[in-house]
């Protein structure tokens, strides 16, 4: 049986920040354990978020329990639900992704940075049995951005239990009297995953690994900025120091540029990105996942392809554009690369003093007249435009994607 006071130096190590902590809960064992482990720990607020997908007949039945441990433990509850047409395939992972995108609006809506589920070590080991099997899923990491963009932007994901069995987990219920819902969908043969923890029925799981992630002064040992391009999106690296990497910590960090700054959402993997790291060299131009890598001069430039923009198609009100910027409100937005006839005098300064990656890849918005929503450097007497104001995520996100986190005054 598992006691409390296992757990609570972990909670204490790991989520040594403040405020409060939000705990995502779908009514089986696992999350339900989290849920009063946290609270029988108790030294930070808890928000308790369900989300209803609306596939399995019993799923309002679901939320209703969980809506009842929030409310035995005293706990603010947000019951979140996916609505509108499901698709016919690919049911899993549609799910996973609207999952969450809700719970990072919501996290994000309450204030909330640090989410935590209730991933096990189990988990770890059913994601390499499914890896040999050839499926391309990741290992949860105890530490990580949350992986839907751009709600995600700014929320962060723990997983506490991954050194712990999901056995332990419901000893720990049983000794307590507490209930718990077994999602049938765990037992569905047609499932890799399903078929993966069946396979694995009563095997002790490995201890987590450490992961691809490098240590912060690593990486920040890794970017090549002096101009301080980053905070525009173009992220440099020092080609030699790169290579010293483990091949695995070098993938890992080579992909997550490449989604940062082409601004997409999910990581590429595969034969095409074992290719592109055997394949860099001078000179050589690659695409991946929206972005331009090439390395020249012993420096590695990852920056947006800027012809692919146009897959957002026409300017339209929003308030993160590309995946890689956000406004202070929202505003019709077109990148400098579409036209810049009626940029004005001040803007078309700034642009001249920029690298080509950059040119025509920022935000300009329409309007009055087009001028540029980024900080104007270099530009005399020029510090901000005075219309919009824009944060750049591509630097952000990639040290919260690259960096390895030990507790939560890291991020």
């Amino acid at each position: 049986m598992i006691d409390n006071s296992v757990f609570g130096p972990d909670f204490g190590t790991l989520l040594n920040g403040n405020g409060t902590l939000g705990v995502a809960v779908s009514g089986g064992g696992d999350s339900v354990a989290l849920l009063y482990l946290l609270a029988e720990w108790g030294r930070r607020p808890l928000h308790v978020f369900h989300v209803n997908h609306g596939i399995h007949p019993d799923s309002g039945q679901w939320a209703h329990s969980v809506a009842v441990h929030a409310d035995r433990l005293g706990l603010a509850f947000t019951g979140l639900a996916w609505t509108g047409d499901k698709p016919a395939t690919g049911l899993s992972a549609a799910a996973r992704t609207a999952r969450h995108a809700l719970l990072a609006d919501a996290a994000r809506a309450a204030g909330i940075r640090v989410l935590c589920l209730a991933h096990t070590a189990d988990d770890i080991a059913e994601a390499a049995y499914m890896r040999d099997l050839g499926s391309n899923v990741g290992s949860p990491q105890t530490w990580s951005p949350s992986p839907a963009w751009p709600q995600g932007r700014g929320v962060f994901l723990c997983r506490p239990l991954l050194g712990h069995s999901r056995a332990g987990l419901r000893d720990f219920l049983r000794a307590r009297n507490l209930t718990w819902i077994d999602d049938p969908a765990n037992d569905n043969p047609l499932s890799l995953r399903a078929r993966a923890r069946q396979a694995l029925a009563g095997q002790a799981p490995e201890p987590a690994r450490q992961g691809k992630r490098v240590m912060r002064a690593e990486v920040e040992g890794l970017l090549h900025d002096p101009e301080g391009w980053a905070a525009l999106g173009l992220l440099r690296f020092d080609a030699e120091a790169f290579r010293r990497l483990p091949r695995e910590a070098a993938l890992h960090l080579l992909v997550t540029a490449a989604v940062c700054a082409g601004g997409g959402d999910r990581l590429p993997r595969g034969p095409s990105v074992e290719r592109l790291y055997g394949a860099m060299s001078d000179g050589q131009a690659h695409t991946l996942a929206g972005a331009r890598i090439r390395q020249t001069r012993g420096i590695i430039h990852v920056f947006r392809e800027a012809g692919d923009i146009g897959r957002h198609g026409p300017p339209r009100q929003e308030a993160v554009w590309d995946g890689r910027f956000e406004f202070d409100q929202t505003v019709v937005v077109t990148a400098t690369g579409h036209d810049r006839s009626r940029l004005d005098e001040v803007g078309n300064a700034f642009l001249r003093t920029l690298p080509a990656q950059l040119r025509a890849s920022l935000p300009m918005v329409t309007g009055a007249g087009p001028h540029l929503a980024v900080p104007l450097y270099g530009v005399s007497g020029q510090k901000h435009n005075e219309t919009v104001t824009t944060t750049c995520w591509v630097l952000p996100r990639f040290r919260a994607s690259a960096c390895r986190v030990s507790c939560e005054t890291d991020l």
